[in-house]
């Protein structure tokens, strides 16, 4: 058997290397106690009960035990434009202007396949969540990073784009609340990116997994409050993160009705839509009345300070998040990124992700999450403290 061509261009998934270097490190009893796993950002609690319960009544109904509307059902689409006007201010049209997707990774991949041919220049963070290049790449586009600074507050550097990239670019990736670094946008950002994207005619794919995630008193502002970012960029939204879903595969995409109309196409052709019940329970989690998310911030807050405080007292350099479950630790003096996690794994017992993960300009961190129980992240930061760094 030959694999396509297109494989041998692209590096093995991120993920499929974190279960190799735990595989690795279960091999070797002699380095002691289990692995703590603070690498994947795979929520560790409960969707909350009203969603649930949401889910239960809805199985029971043979209607929705059929194939669903490609883009879902209009009770879902309608409740994502509710959220998005609540939220954000954004007025958006259910019919053509949101689609419901599996989750957002699907989205992504088929956003390649929908808008890029050979040759077309995409521009991606660096680092970045890789499927936003590996997809490029899978398309026969070129890739051309934009590196995400320290000094810059992780955000790119738009002037420093060639114009003569930038005419040849299609589509431009963010990511904010940022994974991996946690960063957030401002709205002056978002009012420039638009700007360029008008400019040299891209599309701004903004992907805003985290936008829920936040710690501070005033919520992330997304992209397509921008002057004139409606009509230029397309937005991707995942119930996994807030409301504790990633294996109910749920999201809805909104943005551009040419954009949401090529990324429907694709989808017709590729998969039959989400499972109507789980449509159901979406609705009622776009609805919430409940508080959840206030109740989710303040427990991954809580949760963050008690790792933050902890590597700061193992003598560590650690990048204090304002968002997201994720922190960027420094390596120490003398290590790379894939040192520092080979020793937090070896030494440790804490499994993490290299910088590098997310691509070149990861170099030097290693990034850890809180999506581990609060007795587990304490015996996590217990085991770092006792290394001598």
């Amino acid at each position: 058997m030959r694999r396509a061509l297109r494989l041998s261009a692209t590096e093995d998934y991120l993920f499929a290397f974190i279960d190799r270097a735990r595989a690795r490190a279960d091999t070797h009893q002699a380095f002691g106690a289990e692995v703590i796993p603070l690498g994947v950002g795979d929520c560790d609690l409960p969707a909350p009960p009203h969603i649930v319960d949401a889910m239960r009544q809805a199985v029971t109904d043979p209607a929705l035990h059929r194939y669903p509307p490609y883009e879902g059902t209009p009770q879902l689409r309608a409740a994502a434009s509710g959220f998005l006007r609540r939220r954000y201010g954004l007025t958006a049209d259910p019919a053509s202007q949101v689609l419901v997707t599996l989750g957002s990774k699907e989205a992504m991949a088929h956003l390649a396949l929908a808008l890029l041919d050979p040759g077309d220049v995409v521009l991606v963070p660096d680092p970045a969540y890789p499927v936003y290049a590996t997809w490029a790449r899978f398309c026969g586009a070129e890739v051309v990073t934009m590196p995400l600074r320290e000094e810059n507050a992780f955000l790119p550097d738009l002037a420093a784009i060639p114009p003569s990239v930038a005419r040849r670019a299609k589509l431009l990736w963010v990511c904010y609340p940022n994974n991996p670094t946690a960063a957030l946008a401002t709205t002056a950002f978002y009012a420039d990116l638009a700007a360029f994207a008008h400019r040299y005619d891209i599309t701004v794919a903004s992907d805003a997994a985290y936008g829920e995630l936040y710690y501070g008193a005033e919520p992330p502002p997304s992209f397509l409050q921008a002057p004139g970012a409606m009509e230029r960029g397309v937005e991707f939204h995942s119930l996994s993160k807030t409301y504790n879903m990633p294996g109910w595969r749920i999201g809805f995409a909104v943005g551009d009705a040419c954009v949401i109309d090529a990324l429907r196409t694709v989808k017709t052709h590729t998969d039959s839509g989400t499972f109507g019940a789980v449509q159901q329970a979406a609705v009622a989690a776009l609805e919430d009345t409940t508080g959840y998310p206030d109740h989710l911030r303040g427990v991954y807050r809580d949760r963050m300070r008690l790792l933050c405080d902890g590597l700061d007292a193992a003598g560590l350099d650690v990048l204090r998040p304002d968002a997201t479950f994720y922190c960027l630790v420094r390596a120490p003096a003398g290590l790379t990124g894939e040192d520092f996690a080979e020793q937090l794994l070896t030494r440790a017992r804490v499994l993490s992700i290299p910088g590098t993960g997310f691509g070149p300009g990861g170099q030097g961190f290693v990034r850890l999450t809180v999506c581990a129980d609060t007795p587990l992240l304490a015996e996590a930061v217990r085991r770092i403290g006792a290394v001598n760094w």
